[in-house]
């Protein structure tokens, strides 16, 4: 038979039976095409069963073709959904189950991402990449990272019916939990739903007749609404804001806005002691400052990326295509200030729970006992458990974004490294080019310009990401502390500072 009928035999088999599925593929050998087909299905198939044991099988194939062409961004791809098919088999029992699983999640996080940033891939490839990192963020509560990866996967490819449900999937939870305007994420869950439905197709090419069968379940209480393009008389800086999604706001997706204090999440109330004299607890201040800081890192990195900033100086060239200036300069200034507010996250987060060393602490180590010598993995402290184990995810997803920022196969470790670069050694963008090695004594680090400005978006989309985390950690935790509190509460409500200043629209 060929190896074309034998795929779309096997994969018809995958959604009538997949345990017969499975039986077919452990009976296949030879070619390495052959081997890549068996291990498809196997991850497939053991998937939807949540068979370990067989989607173990089908890992450690794509494994092994993965080392001989580690260039290759489709086998990446691949390995990467068998690890979090491996992850999803795991028998979730509580939070244990992320303990378990985070090197399969880990690893397969890293995996999408490079797939879905390789400029050499297919637009299909780098859609499905988005996508399947936004679900395996979902996964352990990411849903502001998810919803941003899965407007990633429709610019690759507008026609991505399983990205557009994701984002509704992600948008209803936000809407579940209280965050943003009704009206405003209620008319895009409509409008997310139409897309769904006009393609269906590609659903199915996507995800079979099984993802079909699933995601249309989901939206048959949603009426469908068509989305008609508005032209918001907007400057570009807000163009900009709006095109990258990155108001900070409870209201995530991009939408134009009618008020000029367009970047509106707070902290509404906190549950005073009677004992505070009743002074302005030290969150509202702390809030304040990670607003104002995650504003200006993004105006920063628009203003540099338009090169907006008077230069002054004139500089040596260094023959090798590099840039200098003072708009280079901010563009890196504008990446450590997001991962710089990432750290403040951490800091107040410890304060807020009355942890003792927030003055210290980081968001790569915060949240986590002190590793002993020879231990590979991490646990959680305890007040930080107990914290997660009382339900409260979005401290999850913030311990989570740590342990992609401090293990060297974490997906966002590469931003660390370049904070690390710009803050403590030099830091060199280029145009064209880029030299092989890092200078003489390795005090000179080497990006494309245009790479450098790409990761310096994302950074700050995961800095924006980690403030939003941070204020839902603190409504969540409020939510359950006044329940719990006997007798009389009373919340703390705090005044707009424009209000008190007299700044008020």
């Amino acid at each position: 038979m060929e190896l074309a009928e034998q795929a779309e035999k096997l994969n018809r088999l995958v959604d009538e039976s997949p345990q017969e599925a499975i039986r077919q593929a452990l009976e296949l050998s030879g070619s390495i095409n052959i081997d890549m087909l068996k291990a498809a299905i196997l991850v497939d198939a053991g998937g939807l069963l949540k068979d370990f044991d067989s989607v173990f099988k089908g890992v450690e194939i794509f494994r092994l073709v993965v080392g001989k062409c580690k260039e290759n961004s489709e086998l990446s791809y691949n390995l990467a959904n068998g690890l979090h098919a491996l992850a999803l088999s795991t028998r979730y029992e509580g939070y244990s189950w992320y303990g378990i699983t985070e090197k399969y999640r880990l690893e397969a996080r890293q995996l999408y991402y490079k797939a879905a940033i390789d400029s050499e891939a297919t637009h299909d490839t780098r859609s499905q990449s988005f996508t399947n990192l936004g679900n395996l963020l979902w996964s352990s509560y990411r849903w502001v990272e998810a919803y941003d990866f899965y407007s990633q996967a429709l610019e690759e490819n507008p026609e991505n019916g399983v990205a557009s449900s994701g984002a509704l999937k992600m948008l209803r939870y936000a809407l579940n939990q209280g965050l943003g305007d009704p009206g405003l994420v209620k008319s895009e869950i409509e409008h997310l739903a139409d897309h769904v439905k006009q393609n269906i197709e590609t659903i199915y090419s996507y995800s079979g007749e099984y993802g079909v069968n699933g995601i249309t379940g989901e939206i048959t209480d949603i009426r469908p609404v068509q989305k008609t393009e508005q032209v918001a008389h907007i400057d570009s800086y807000e163009g900009f804001v709006v095109k990258n999604n990155l108001t900070l706001s409870p209201t995530i997706h991009s939408h134009a806005h009618g008020s000029q204090y367009w970047d509106n999440i707070n902290i509404a109330s906190v549950v005073s002691t009677t004992g505070s004299g009743g002074s302005v607890p030290e969150i509202f201040a702390m809030v304040n400052v990670l607003k104002s800081e995650y504003i200006l890192a993004r105006q920063l990195l628009f203003d540099a990326c338009h090169e907006r900033f008077k230069e002054t100086g004139n500089y040596n060239d260094t023959l090798d295509y590099a840039c200098y200036g003072v708009n280079q300069s901010a563009l890196a200034l504008a990446q450590r200030s997001a991962l710089d507010i990432l750290d403040k996250i951490a800091v107040a987060s410890l304060s807020y729970l009355g942890i003792d060393g927030a003055k210290g602490a980081s968001m790569k180590t915060a949240w986590f006992k002190k590793v002993k010598k020879g231990q590979k993995s991490r646990e959680l402290a305890p007040v930080i458990e107990e914290e997660v184990e009382k339900g409260n995810t979005a401290l999850l997803a913030m311990t989570e974004i740590s342990r992609d920022l401090s293990n060297e196969q974490g997906f966002l470790a590469i931003k660390q490294s370049s904070r690390n670069s710009s803050t403590h050694r030099f830091t060199v963008l280029h145009d064209m080019g880029l030299p092989h090695e890092n200078g003489e004594t390795g005090c000179v680090e080497h990006y494309r310009f245009q790479e450098f400005a790409r990761e310096s978006l994302q950074t700050l989309k995961l800095a924006r990401a980690g403030v939003v985390y941070f204020v839902q950690m603190v409504l969540i935790r409020e939510r359950r502390l006044s329940g719990e509190r006997d007798g009389v509460s009373l919340p703390l409500f705090v005044p707009s500072h424009e209000y008190i200043r007299g700044r008020e629209e």
